[in-house]
C-alpha cells in the first residue's frame, strides 16, 4: 500500500525513493502531477474496477466521488485556491482546529485516515509532521502528493480503508475526520485505530450528526426518508452516511477515555450556513457558540467533534 510499492500508469517510471518511509516531501518533487496506482489495501475496492454497483453499500461513496472527479474536479480538488469549495473547506478546517489545537502539540507522526484530497495532510505537513494518509480514492491520493510535494514534513500514501489499515509504526495522533459514517464497521475500524496509536495516544474525529445533515445545502436529494426512519443515508451510486446521536457515538467509544466531546457545524456546512454568513474563523465562532446554547437550535449541529485517548 506504500508509496514503496507505486508503479506509473502511464510514461517513465517513477523516481526511487530513499531510506524508510515516511519520506521528505522534497523528494517527492519528481512526484507530483503523475498518475500512479498503488497495491489494494482492502480487496473490496476491486469491485470498484468491474463496471457493477459496489456489494458493500458505504463504496458507493467512492462511485459517488469518481463521478465528481470526472464531470467536476474543480469542486473536488478542494486544495487549489480556484476550487469553489476551497474557503469553505479551509473554514471547515479552521474550526476542527479551534477545537482541537492543544492535541497537536508534540504529535510528530499522524494518521490521517479517510485523508481525502489533503485538507489535513497539507496542514500538519507545513508543520513538519510525519504523515501516514490513507484513504481508499486513488485520485485524492495523487491530489496529496501533487499539493505537497517540494515543501516541508514526511508522507506515505496508503490505499486502502479503515477496516483494512495499513501496518505502520505507531503514531502519537490519529485523524479521522468525516470518516466513521462512511465505513461498513464502525466498531472496527476504532479497533484498528487504537493498535496503531502509540500508548497515551490521541484520535481526533468527527461524524455527521443525526439532524443538521438535512437541512444543509449538500443534502443529496431524495434522502430525506433516512431523516424520519433513523437510517443510514442510502442513494444508490452516490452516497451512504450512518449519522449518530450522542448517546449513540458515546456508545461506539465504549473504552476511550473522552477528551472533549463537542456539537459543531452549524453555521458552516450545516444548516444555518447561508443565514450565518459567516467567511472567517472570528465570524463563524459567535455564531456556533449561539445555535450551540440556544434550545431551538442545539439539537441542529451537522457534527460532533471528539478527542479520545486511546484505551489502556
Amino acid at each position: 500500500m506504500s508509496l514503496r510499492r507505486a508503479r506509473p500508469m502511464s510514461g517513465s517510471a517513477l523516481p526511487k525513493l530513499s531510506g524508510p518511509p515516511p519520506w521528505p516531501c522534497v523528494e517527492l518533487e519528481a512526484w507530483a502531477g503523475r498518475a500512479f496506482t498503488l497495491p489494494m489495501g482492502d480487496p473490496r475496492l476491486q469491485s470498484l474496477f468491474s463496471g457493477q454497483a459496489p456489494d458493500s453499500r458505504p463504496l458507493h461513496n467512492l462511485v459517488g466521488a469518481a463521478d465528481l472527479w470526472e464531470h467536476d474536479p474543480e469542486w473536488m480538488d478542494w486544495l487549489h485556491p480556484d476550487s469553489p469549495a476551497h474557503d469553505q473547506k479551509l473554514l471547515e478546517r479552521d474550526l476542527y482546529l479551534h477545537h482541537w489545537g492543544q492535541w497537536f502539540e508534540g504529535a510528530q507522526r499522524v494518521l490521517d485516515l479517510g485523508c481525502g484530497a489533503g485538507r489535513f495532510t497539507q496542514w500538519l505537513l507545513a508543520h513538519g509532521r510525519e504523515v501516514e494518509a490513507v484513504d481508499p480514492d486513488l485520485r485524492s491520493l495523487w491530489r496529496i502528493l501533487a499539493h505537497v510535494a517540494g515543501g516541508p514534513g514526511r508522507l506515505d500514501l496508503h490505499w486502502s480503508t479503515g477496516e483494512r489499515l495499513p501496518q505502520v509504526a505507531p503514531v502519537d495522533l490519529a485523524l479521522a475526520v468525516e470518516v466513521l459514517n462512511y465505513v461498513e464497521d464502525p466498531a472496527q475500524v476504532l479497533a484498528n485505530i487504537a493498535q496503531v496509536l502509540r500508548p497515551g495516544g490521541v484520535l481526533l474525529m468527527s461524524v455527521e450528526a443525526k439532524y443538521g445533515w438535512a437541512a444543509s445545502l449538500d443534502a443529496g436529494a431524495g434522502s430525506l426518508a433516512a431523516f424520519f426512519e433513523d437510517t443510514p443515508v442510502f442513494l444508490e451510486c452516490d452516497r451512504f452516511i450512518r449519522t449518530y446521536g450522542e448517546d449513540e457515538l458515546r456508545a461506539l467509544l465504549a473504552g476511550w477515555e473522552i477528551l472533549s466531546f463537542e456539537p459543531t457545524h452549524y453555521a458552516t456546512s450545516g444548516p444555518f450556513e447561508t443565514a450565518a454568513g459567516a467567511n472567517t474563523l472570528a465570524e463563524l465562532l459567535p455564531w456556533e457558540k449561539l445555535c450551540r446554547e440556544h434550545p431551538l437550535t442545539a439539537p441542529w449541529n451537522r457534527a460532533w467533534t471528539v478527542a479520545a485517548r486511546m484505551p489502556a
